[in-house]
């Protein structure tokens, strides 16, 4: 059995990393399973560049596979503004709200509309920061969780970036996107692996193992300037760093004394902390808002899931079904893990514990797939399926995406906040 998990705890620390091609390929998104109640929403704008804010948006909500976005050409009518709609002509095609765009200079105006009953649920103008592409997307998208929120109680998360590791030939490189995988970008690279990326609570850090010099070593790099700091470079294994929820610490893994065990530090590598003390191997620790560290440990056979107070104490299982639960994801509202889980007769798939009730629900089947990270809002889950792409699922499983590009391999990725 040890060396079962001996070598489980190799491949998680050494192999599963995020790959994609050298050139920057753009990953495209693809809904395989929409919601079955899918909200249908109409979109109009009225000049070039609010078309082209019209189809970020659209695709955005579409994405989501909770609403079903349509252009001005199959709404109902077509209605020039909010005081034209009719009511009952919406009605009969069921289609409640509608968005209309007006772009004046460098400002959107937006006025999301209740069909039905011919009410405005926002209306808000927003003010694109430079003239650039990049800016009038990163608005879209912004205007695209306005929505989400307004419609369905739950701000969305399309304004936000994913990360992951990449490997062209013989080089690595840490690479971040938009959440729709727009824009990449390689922000390190290296001859020797980088593993397990995790962003920092404000976005603007990445922290991650790297093994330049044939040696781990856990770094913090600035996503914007490019600096990097070498947190912990100390014998054996310096691996799965994972931040406080206010970024002033990190939570990781290191074999020092010879033995896999979870410490904490500040992000220089001060006032180290050790939290767990076993023969077994404790690794993959996340953080969650509730000051509780919840982490992977084989010390009851086979992994399974535990948490520990971050002021120390005796780890508590979590996870209850399924021979092999490893790899969590802790939801941003403190809620929900999201695990890599094995059963009696089925291979790895993703499933979600609920830790109010201890539940636990099974999300999909791949066989293969592992590394989960939950988006934002908690509404979705980026995984990796084990054959060289990336997929994601909705926590009620009613949604899935498949993640496609030309790249060969692309695993474990990173959802930021």
């Amino acid at each position: 059995m040890k060396k079962h998990v001996a070598k489980w705890m190799y491949w998680t620390l050494i192999t599963l990393v995020s790959l994609i091609t050298i050139s920057h390929a753009q990953l495209k998104i693809q809904v395989t399973k929409a919601a079955n109640n899918a909200v249908p929403i109409a979109l109009f704008s009225a000049d070039p560049q609010g078309n082209y804010v019209e189809q970020v948006v659209g695709a955005d909500l579409a994405r989501s596979g909770r609403f079903i976005a349509l252009p001005a050409k199959n709404s109902p009518e077509p209605a020039a503004g909010p005081a034209t709609i009719n009511s009952d002509v919406w009605t009969q095609r069921g289609i409640q709200y509608a968005v209309f765009l007006t772009v004046r200079g460098n400002q959107i105006s937006v006025d999301l509309m209740n069909t039905f009953s011919k009410t405005s649920m926002l209306q808000r103008v927003y003010t694109v920061n430079g003239g650039n592409e990049r800016q009038w997307r990163k608005t879209a998208h912004q205007i695209a969780d306005s929505i989400y929120e307004k419609v369905l109680g739950v701000t969305g998360s399309f304004d936000t970036k994913v990360a992951y590791v990449a490997k062209s030939g013989r080089q690595y490189q840490l690479i971040i996107s938009d959440a729709d995988g727009a824009y990449p970008s390689t922000i390190f690279n290296s001859a020797e692996p980088i593993l397990s990326p995790s962003w920092s609570p404000n976005g603007q850090q990445i922290a991650y193992s790297s093994l330049e010099g044939k040696k781990s070593k856990i770094v913090v790099q600035d996503i914007y300037s490019g600096k990097r700091h070498v947190v912990l470079n100390l014998p054996g294994i310096n691996g799965a760093p994972s931040w406080s929820p206010d970024g002033t610490h990190l939570v990781f893994t290191l074999s020092k004394d010879g033995n896999p065990e979870i410490y904490t530090s500040d992000i220089y590598g001060k006032n180290l902390t050790r939290l767990t003390n076993h023969p077994g191997i404790d690794t993959e620790p996340v953080w969650g808002k509730d000051n509780m560290i919840y982490f992977t440990s084989d010390r009851s056979g086979n992994p399974q899931i535990y948490r520990i107070s971050a002021n120390g104490g005796t780890p508590v299982k979590v996870s209850t079904s399924g021979n092999y639960n490893a790899s969590p994801s802790i939801s941003n509202d403190g809620r929900y893990l999201a695990v890599m889980n094995r059963g009696s007769g089925n291979g790895f798939g993703i499933a979600i514990i609920d830790l109010q009730t201890g539940s636990t629900k099974r999300l999909t089947n791949g066989g293969r797939d592992e590394a989960p990270s939950f988006s934002s809002n908690g509404h979705m889950i980026i995984y990796a399926n084990g054959n060289g792409g990336l997929n994601a699922v909705s926590n009620d499983g009613n949604v899935t995406q498949r993640f496609s590009s030309n790249a060969s391999d692309v695993r474990e990725p990173a959802w930021s906040n």
